[in-house]
């Protein structure tokens, strides 16, 4: 046998990075379209609760029949709400897990939290006010595409981040005031606490509409990136 014809390994062929998961992605979308759904809903429960506590000289004009009615359909909205939040929650981390993973894949040299990480990091208590969110900043800043030009002379081009800070400052203060509103209207006795509580859960339903915006938003703009990168 010549020496030209021996046989030599075939070179390894670079590993391919796991393309963007675009069921879960559609899921997550579909979800947070629902979670919008049912806060529509609320709002619209929330404001014929609001329109029978209507106070004059001291006395409500709604009868406790009317009100329980109100309350009833009020508290349902809430269940509606809690278990949309839920089923969108345990999408969205598994689509956020597997958009990690093919992060990492891409840039295992700018990546190096475990790609665990990108569960646990919902789960710890403290951890999970801060670590998704830095896990998401790294995720986009290997994503994105660079600017093709500088913001000024001399300056260094930058990426723009600012749907993941919009994305997550929503979801966080919109979780807190949920909480802090639903305990709120848990507590109220009287009519004027309870109208005072009414509005604030509509402003908390408004705010979770533009948070859950922002995370379709957030959601969508990060997939699309990352298929450009890896097709």
């Amino acid at each position: 046998m010549s020496a030209t014809s021996r046989l030599k390994p075939r070179p390894s062929l670079p590993a391919r990075a796991p393309q963007a998961p675009r069921l879960l992605s559609a899921a997550v979308v579909v979800l947070l379209a629902a979670v919008i759904l049912t806060d529509l809903f609320s709002l619209y429960a929330g404001t014929r609760a609001y329109y029978l506590l209507d106070w004059e000289g001291g006395f409500a004009y709604a009868s406790m029949e009317d009100w329980d009615a109100a309350d009833t359909l009020y508290r349902r909205a809430a269940m509606f709400q809690g278990q949309a939040v839920i089923v969108c929650g345990i999408v969205f981390i598994a689509w956020f897990h597997r958009m990690y993973r093919s992060a990492v894949a891409l840039a295992p040299d700018r990546l190096r939290i475990g790609t665990g990480w990108a569960i646990g990091a919902w789960l710890f208590p403290v951890v999970n006010l801060w670590r998704p969110f830095r896990i998401a900043l790294d995720m986009w800043g290997v994503c994105v595409p660079a600017p093709a030009q500088a913001q000024a002379p001399g300056q260094p081009a930058r990426a723009a981040f600012w749907p993941v800070g919009l994305w997550w400052g929503l979801f966080t203060v919109s979780g807190a005031f949920n909480q802090y509103t639903g305990w709120m209207y848990g507590r109220a006795e009287a009519f004027p606490d309870l109208r005072e509580a009414t509005v604030l859960l509509l402003a908390a339903d408004v705010l979770d509409i533009v948070a859950a915006a922002a995370a379709i938003h957030f959601a969508v703009r990060l997939t699309s990136m990352l298929r450009r990168r890896t097709s």
